[in-house]
């Protein structure tokens, strides 16, 4: 793996991250999520290369990544759906007692981490300080959902 920045045509510049995996930021059209309170439109996508050593192997790590990303957010109101009614019980019954949007609604993407060719993890945030984190497997179906700090 090459130990500068990378261009990617739609993950744009990817920067070497921690051993063995890279470091973008895509722009999210509003219409699938709205922009951040100061107009910006971007995710983090962080990508774990794996045994990716070829540049033949880079392109089909980069090639499945974008492809999940692009289906996570094209079914974006499911995983929210599977976020909500899998998010452990006493975090939901305190956010959604809550007045406002409905709670699915108040989840917002705030990045994807594409751990395997299998798995990904797809972060929300909900107003707080943590993080409500669904994790999907390669057909973009909800395995867990977790809150991290």
């Amino acid at each position: 793996m090459a130990s500068e920045a990378l261009q990617h045509p739609w993950l744009g510049v990817m920067w070497p991250h921690d051993a063995g995996q890279l470091l973008a930021q895509i722009e999210i059209d509003p219409v699938i999520r709205p922009a951040r309170a100061n107009g910006e439109t971007d995710a983090e996508v962080l990508i774990t290369l794996g045994s990716a050593q070829s540049d033949a192997a880079l392109d089909t790590v980069l090639a499945t990544a974008v492809e999940r990303i692009r289906a996570a957010l094209a079914d974006l109101d499911s995983i929210r759906a599977f976020a909500v009614e899998h998010a452990p019980r006493d975090w939901r019954r305190h956010y959604e007692a809550i007045e406002g949007l409905p709670l699915r609604e108040r989840l917002f993407v705030e990045s994807f981490a594409v751990t395997s060719p299998t798995e990904m993890e797809i972060s929300f945030d909900f107003g707080d300080l943590d993080m409500l984190v669904v994790r999907v497997d390669a057909q973009g179906r909800g395995q867990d959902v977790r809150i991290v700090a």
